[in-house]
């Protein structure tokens, strides 16, 4: 996906030079690497030209937020103690304090919604 994000509109073998510059990896790999991410609909894939040619099909940044939305709900929800005491360490150890106290008046409100 960083190599996707970097060349915008590519094709594998464009990645595949991209990334010989660092890593060892054969041809077929990111062919079928690209692949799945297309069938994943992380990329989006035009097979109108004799290459196919992949683009992303969400921002960097809006991967990141679905990605980390996506962990931190299971987490909650599957060790809901353990993760809001995480969350409360890390506030504690060093936390901004305009988050800490919009943290705070957003569980004032909740508690008022409540009663």
């Amino acid at each position: 996906m960083e190599a996707c994000w970097e060349l915008g509109d590519t094709t594998v073998r464009d990645v595949h030079e991209f990334l010989a510059q660092r890593l060892d990896l054969a041809y077929t790999t990111i062919m079928t690497t690209m692949t799945r991410l297309a069938a994943k609909n992380l990329l989006r894939r035009d097979t109108t030209g004799l290459a196919h040619r992949y683009r992303p099909a969400l921002s960097r940044d809006d991967y990141a937020r679905s990605t980390v939305t996506n962990v931190v709900d299971w987490l909650v929800n599957a060790f809901p103690e353990p993760a809001m005491n995480y969350f409360v360490k890390v506030l504690d150890d060093g936390g901004d304090q305009e988050t800490v106290e919009a943290l705070r008046q957003k569980i004032d409100r909740l508690r008022d919604q409540e009663a």
